[in-house]
Formats: C-alpha cells, sequence, structure tokens
C-alpha cells in the first residue's frame, strides 16, 4: 500500500532561490511533488499556484526539456503538467494566456487554456497522447460556451496540443468535421 507523505516540505519558491541547481536537475515529476508536497495538482490550489510560479521564472529551453519529459514519460498528472507547460509558453510568444481546468466539473467549461492578443483569441486543448479518443466536438462546445460568455470571438480557432504517437486519426477527425462545416 502507497502511503501519502503528510509531513510539510520547504516550498517550492524557496528551494529554487536557495539552490536552483538542484531544482533544474530533477526531472518535472520531481519538481511537481514539491511543489504539491506530493498530491495531485488541483485546480484553486497552492500546489498550482507555486507550480506556476515556477515554471513563469525558467528559460524557454528548460520549458521544452520539461516538455519532452512528459510525453516521453508516464507520470501522475503528466497531462496537467503538460498543459500548464503548453500555458507557459504561449506566454512566453506574446499571449496573454488563461489557464484552464485542469479536470471538468460540470456547468463549468473544460478548456486547458486561451491565449489572446489584441488581434483575438485562440482555444488550446492539450493531450499528451492520441491513444484515447479526441472528442472533437466536445472541444468545439468548449469554444461555443467561451464565445457565449463573450470570452473569445466567433471565429476563434481552437489550437490542439498532440503530445505524442501517431495523429492520423485525429487529423481524419479534423478533416471530417472541416468538410461539415463543423
Amino acid at each position: 500500500m502507497k502511503r501519502k507523505f503528510t509531513g510539510h516540505i520547504m516550498p517550492l519558491a524557496e528551494i529554487w532561490k536557495a539552490t536552483p541547481g538542484t531544482i533544474l536537475g530533477m526531472n518535472i515529476s520531481a519538481i511537481l511533488n514539491i511543489a504539491t508536497n506530493g498530491d495531485r495538482l488541483k485546480d484553486g490550489s497552492d500546489g498550482a499556484r507555486e507550480f506556476r510560479e515556477f515554471l513563469a521564472q525558467i528559460d524557454a529551453k528548460k520549458l521544452a526539456d520539461f516538455a519532452v519529459y512528459c510525453v516521453e514519460n508516464s507520470f501522475q498528472d503528466s497531462g496537467q503538467v503538460l498543459q500548464d507547460l503548453v500555458n507557459e509558453m504561449g506566454r512566453r510568444l506574446g499571449f496573454k494566456a488563461e489557464n484552464g481546468r485542469y479536470q471538468g466539473v460540470r456547468n463549468d467549461i473544460g478548456f486547458d487554456g486561451i491565449w489572446s492578443d489584441p488581434d483575438g483569441s485562440i482555444v488550446i486543448e492539450v493531450k499528451t497522447t492520441d491513444a484515447y479518443t479526441i472528442k472533437l466536438d466536445t472541444v468545439a462546445r468548449y469554444r461555443d460556451r467561451l464565445v457565449e460568455e463573450g470570452r473569445v470571438s466567433k471565429d476563434a480557432p481552437i489550437l490542439l496540443v498532440i503530445g505524442r504517437n501517431d495523429t492520423s486519426s485525429l487529423e481524419a477527425q479534423v478533416r471530417g468535421h472541416v468538410t461539415l462545416g463543423r
């Protein structure tokens, strides 16, 4: 039986300031464990806030390295970590990036991110793999609800970020949606 650590670990920000080389030598899963005190990433949690603050401070090369790690290694919350990395990359590209939810909840929109600039917005959907069916209708409904709320324009594109595997079935779905006028 796996036991959960319930003690207090020094906050990631303090360890990062004291020994940045130590933190940068770790894989992203280990860093996540420090930020979340071994718990899962949860919307609105201190661990999520601390983790995102850390990502905002590291250089772009390390962001890319961490993204590759998420794609090549399966670990708890790897999809949510990749989602945060992609949104931080959006910020580095000059967008105002709004983080989406880690997990869907009833009556809330389950998008992964919204990138905005003066010319418009892009709805972001992030998956570590295409091994599971990606329901494009669901993603389109997220965008439609964001339009209804006035958060994005009706012509806002959706950017699908897929980490690994063959994407041919997804490409066929997208072509089908375009052909059907969705």
